[in-house]
């Protein structure tokens, strides 16, 4: 029997996202996935994860797209309002919050030029995830 590639969805992705914090020591608050309470709107939109690490406080955000996601006006404004958060307190307080993008591994690669193409600024708070 071959093994065919797994289609990526928008719940694989966001478990894959939901994972990585997990197993990076972060409590999922919220997440648009079962079992969890859903995000609420940050600005324009809603996040998929929204997480915190216990051990200082810090917050953090995660949205998922699908490679042909990434051309769409909603992209857009997720990427250009996500990457710019502020910490509004603790420790990190006036920092950016750090934003976590998930895509299937096969795009993983374009996010910057997806940036590039979108006239949004790369910010350092933003680290890209492929699964």
């Amino acid at each position: 029997m071959i093994a065919l590639p797994r289609k990526q969805d928008h719940q694989s992705l966001i478990k894959g996202l939901i994972d990585h914090f997990v197993s990076s020591g972060f409590q999922i608050q919220y997440a648009n996935y079962e079992g969890f309470d859903k995000p609420f709107v940050i600005t324009r939109h809603a996040p998929d994860v929204i997480a915190v690490n216990p051990k200082n406080q810090l917050g953090c955000i995660g949205k998922v797209k699908l490679c042909s996601e990434l051309v769409e006006q909603a992209t857009k404004e997720q990427f250009t309002d996500f990457s710019k958060i502020l910490m509004k307190s603790g420790k990190s307080q006036g920092s950016k919050l750090p934003f976590f993008i998930g895509v299937p591994q096969e795009c993983y690669s374009k996010i910057k030029q997806t940036y590039h193409d979108f006239d949004i600024s790369w910010r350092e708070n933003i680290q890209v995830l492929g699964f």
